[in-house]
């Protein structure tokens, strides 16, 4: 009898995941598919076409280190001849 129950049910996960779990997917990207697309439509119309863009350029004489994080040290890598034993 358990034999039966493991064959029965092995057939019903077996037909669940062939049929329903593929309808499952599809109904999930339909409705997340649905919910973009309204959030694209709601974005449009919120747009206004009267707002002005401000672009900021970093002029190249300013220096692009903030001189409120520390102290800059500049250095150079010295090659050592020597290998070490």
């Amino acid at each position: 009898m358990i034999i039966f129950w493991i064959i029965l049910s092995f057939y019903v996960f077996r037909l669940a995941f062939r049929y329903l779990f593929p309808w499952l997917i599809a109904r999930f990207v339909k409705k997340m598919a649905n919910k973009m697309q309204q959030q694209a439509y709601q974005g449009q119309n919120n747009q206004r076409h009267d707002e002005k863009v401000k672009v900021s350029y970093i002029r190249e004489d300013e220096p692009k280190i903030n001189p409120n994080i520390g102290e800059y040290i500049d250095f150079e890598d010295i090659k050592d001849n020597e290998k070490p034993q």
